[in-house]
């Protein structure tokens, strides 16, 4: 398929790298990788070729995605990614989890393999816990030009994915700067946001972040301007009717009023399955009912983004 017939653009400008989709709030513990992980499993049945990049250092995406699971030693991770090495070397296929390591019943002493099924069109580049260094590491000498890995990453792509998403730290550190440098105005920050009076708060401290973050690498370079600006922000964990959370209520009627005008808002409905999806190394499309909750929301999400079905 062309790329000038695709619903969603996704090489805007004619650029050779894909398009950049990054989850982040400057709020410890919400519903980043959950939504990176739901959508990026939508976007990949839908027929999108999708990449996840994991620069948390809890590698919590990694794990949901088995990403660390019986892999080869000497697997490439994102953190070898910051530091030069190739990105099909660095990258696995997304998988998830169909049954654990078990005992053999005919060989008590003898353990059988997990077993997994892997997602097509789909891949992750694994996180290491070694990324919380990368600030760290920009201050030595002859280190300076590694806030720019992410940009030439970009520059130097030529494979045909359709779009990265990046899972990223809940903070604006060095390291998140440098990944967020390439974006272009068609790409976005998309901050999923508990509903939670706290987090409410958070998604504001992550707006003015971001402006003091683009006023400051603008005013450097005239030339390689960076544009991570937000767009859709998703409301997980929105109430249900058989689920009774005034704080919630609240706190969806606050941020409609605050943001509505300006932004559009995506409710999420949280169901116990979204909770599982650590536990059970496995995406709710993988053990969920087909009308799941969450998978119509993220579905809704995907649509509203651009991202037809490709299958229909």
């Amino acid at each position: 398929m062309s790329k000038t017939t695709l619903a969603r653009h996704t090489r805007p400008g004619g650029r050779n790298w894909p398009l950049l989709l990054a989850a982040l709030i400057i709020s410890g513990g919400s519903a980043k990788t959950s939504s990176i992980i739901m959508l990026a499993v939508t976007l990949a049945l839908r027929g999108w070729k999708v990449r996840v990049f994991d620069f948390d250092h809890q590698r919590s995406a990694s794990h949901i995605a088995c990403a660390m699971d019986e892999l080869p030693a000497g697997q490439g991770t994102v953190y070898d990614l910051m530091h030069g090495a190739d990105l099909e070397a660095c990258s696995v296929p997304y998988r998830y989890r169909l049954t654990p390591a078990r005992p053999d019943p005919d060989n008590p002493e003898k353990m059988l393999p997990a077993e997994y099924e892997t997602v097509e069109n789909l891949k992750i580049v694994p996180g290491s816990r070694a990324v919380k260094n990368f600030d760290t590491e920009l201050t030595l000498p002859g280190n300076e030009m590694l806030i720019s890995w992410f940009r030439e990453l970009c520059d130097d792509y030529d494979g045909d994915d359709d779009v990265w998403l990046l899972d990223l730290p809940a903070s604006l550190s060095k390291l998140a700067v440098s990944v967020l440098a390439p974006f272009q105005e068609d790409d976005e920050i998309i901050p999923p946001v508990l509903v939670t009076s706290k987090e409410e708060t958070d998604l504001k401290a992550t707006f003015e972040e971001l402006a003091e973050m683009r006023a400051q690498q603008n005013g450097r370079s005239r030339r390689k301007r960076t544009g991570p600006t937000i767009k859709h922000v998703v409301m997980c964990g929105t109430p249900t009717p058989g689920y009774n959370d005034s704080e919630g209520e609240l706190t969806v009627a606050s941020m409609t009023a605050a943001l509505g005008e300006h932004y559009q808002l995506h409710k999420v409905r949280w169901s116990k399955l979204i909770r599982q999806q650590h536990r059970r190394q496995a995406p709710v499309h993988a053990f969920g009912p087909r009308n799941a909750m969450p998978i119509e929301d993220y579905n809704k999400l995907a649509t509203a983004l651009g991202f037809v079905d490709r299958n229909q």
